[in-house]
């Protein structure tokens, strides 16, 4: 008996002196952070419908391009030097298939996104390069 209490006494000192001793409710977030996050996250799905589209930094730009299978734009150095990232499909049916609230109509077409959404849309290379050399 005494064998078995032994380490049983010592086993619950260690336990009760190693708990923490701040209460869980300070280091939990309250429902209202947590509401708050859930509110902002939705906001943010709200406004724009593919979020993946979007530049991951607000001073960035992402692009998309329909159609043009010809003119490789990730060789023309004017947009890769303001554009992070770009999504070439080569046909307008995949793009009004993947993306359907653009209402793209034709091609080839060049969106170019910001951070929050849409800032420019063209069906001439020239004029997204022009519009990107203004930025």
């Amino acid at each position: 008996m005494k064998r078995t209490a032994l380490p049983i006494v010592l086993g619950l000192t260690l336990l009760v002196g190693c708990q923490n001793t701040e209460s869980k409710e300070e280091t939990k977030p309250s429902s209202e952070q947590k509401h708050q996050r859930s509110v902002t996250k939705m906001e943010t799905n709200t406004i724009f419908p593919y979020p993946n589209l979007l530049s991951e930094k607000e001073q960035s730009y992402s692009l998309l391009v329909v159609g043009d299978n010809e003119n490789p734009i990730e060789k023309n150095k004017k947009i890769i030097g303001k554009v992070n990232d770009i999504l070439s499909l080569p046909e307008l049916i995949m793009a009004q298939t993947a993306y359907p609230e653009l209402n793209i109509k034709t091609e080839p077409v060049y969106i170019l996104f910001d951070h929050a959404g849409v800032i420019h849309q063209s069906k001439d290379l020239k004029e997204l390069t022009t519009f990107l050399e203004q930025k």
